[in-house]
């Protein structure tokens, strides 16, 4: 009995000593997608992705045009059997390279934006860490999908994308 005194003695003096309490950290966040979009720097690169965008829709557009054409050529009924099988056989190999084209015009959409938003957030990163130093900031995160909350004012892209500006402007 006198043990358990003891120790129930000890737990609460323990928890009743001060203990120093960390300083209150600062969070900042930056959200990539509005560096790429708003920054001028990013506006450029994405006005070279949108041409690359328009280059795929030309190739696709023009496989198009063949298949109208094999499908045309088949309805016309002016066919041979073997011609027609022929062309059906043409318009199915068209069509695979057509949903081909498709899907890897949008793989390579999806590659050339990523790797866009990985240069604009590496040139970004000493601006970043200068924020962060100058401001006070503890951590700054920089990925939205990781994030289940974050206050606007812990939002500091406009910060980012200012200098961002400022330094393509100024070379």
């Amino acid at each position: 009995m006198r043990l358990r005194f003891l120790l129930f003695c000890l737990l609460a003096s323990a928890l009743a000593w001060p203990t120093p309490c960390p300083a209150e950290q600062k969070i900042g966040f930056v959200n990539p997608q509005r560096v790429v979009n708003e920054s001028k720097i990013g506006q450029v690169a994405q006005a070279d992705l949108n041409r690359l965008g328009r280059e795929k829709d030309r190739r696709i557009r023009e496989r198009a045009v063949e298949i109208n054409a094999l499908k045309k050529d088949i309805a016309s009924g002016k066919l041979s059997v073997t011609e027609q099988r022929m062309k059906e056989e043409s318009l199915r190999i068209h069509y695979e390279q057509y949903d081909r084209l498709i899907e890897e015009s949008n793989a390579d959409l999806q590659r050339e934006e990523a790797r866009l938003i990985r240069f604009l957030m590496r040139k970004a990163d000493k601006i970043l860490k200068d924020l962060a130093v100058k401001n006070g900031f503890s951590l700054i995160l920089t990925d939205p999908d990781s994030i289940g909350y974050i206050e606007k004012a812990a939002d500091i892209t406009d910060l980012v994308i200012r200098e961002l500006d400022r330094l393509a402007y100024n070379r």
